[in-house]
């Protein structure tokens, strides 16, 4: 398979409408991935297994003793996140199961996330109001895709990608700044707030 087949067949199972593909941010990132996998492939690694890279480094940033070290396994954790869908569709090895899988996965590996910034000192009540925002943000994609079949609803101005940058970016800015951390959980809470709204608006037009 190649970059433009993985690409397609990833747009075609995520909910994109046939005559459209994923762009952006979003296309760069899969195609990354799309190279960056080939070991995997060779190794013949299942993508279930290939899914729990993701929150075994978030779970050592919990373990790691600078700024730095938590930056860096974080901003991994985010770039591996993609290498199970990408092992998957290039095998031809998709599944009901681990699409499921993948969903419970990521919301292990975010609130790992959100575990590290609790770790370094960010309000618990200021986390909490994060995590119910991508929890509702979240839940509600999957009931969308429940009641109007697979449907990506709308990419909004804070997913996955943008809220491990977000923490990461933090973590490296505390490395240089003290204090930057309460900055982007500030700036995550706001960007959080405004993508519930913009998927809730599309909910709304799609379930009329």
């Amino acid at each position: 398979m190649n970059r433009s087949e993985y690409l397609r067949a990833w747009s075609a199972a995520h909910g994109f409408a046939e005559d459209r593909e994923v762009a952006g941010i979003a296309r760069w990132y899969l195609s990354l991935n799309y190279l960056l996998v080939r070991p995997l492939l060779i190794l013949r690694l299942p993508p279930n297994l290939v899914t729990l890279f993701a929150p075994v480094l978030a779970a050592a940033a919990l373990l790691a003793d600078s700024a730095l070290a938590i930056a860096f396994l974080i901003l991994a954790s985010l770039m591996v996140d993609g290498f199970d869908g990408a092992v998957a569709i290039i095998r031809g090895k998709s599944s009901a199961f681990g699409g499921v899988w993948d969903g419970i996965i990521d919301r292990v590996t975010e609130l790992l996330w959100i575990g590290a910034l609790y770790y370094a000192g960010i309000s618990p009540a200021l986390l909490l109001l994060i995590w119910v925002l991508v929890a509702t943000q979240e839940y509600g994609r999957a009931k969308l895709n429940q009641l109007v079949g697979n449907h990506l609803g709308v990419v909004t101005v804070c997913e996955r990608p943008v809220r491990g940058l977000l923490v990461a970016l933090g973590f490296l800015g505390e490395f240089i700044v003290s204090g930057s951390l309460v900055w982007v959980a500030l700036v995550w809470l706001a960007l959080q707030a405004i993508a519930v709204t913009q998927f809730s608006v599309t909910a709304r037009k799609l379930l009329r």
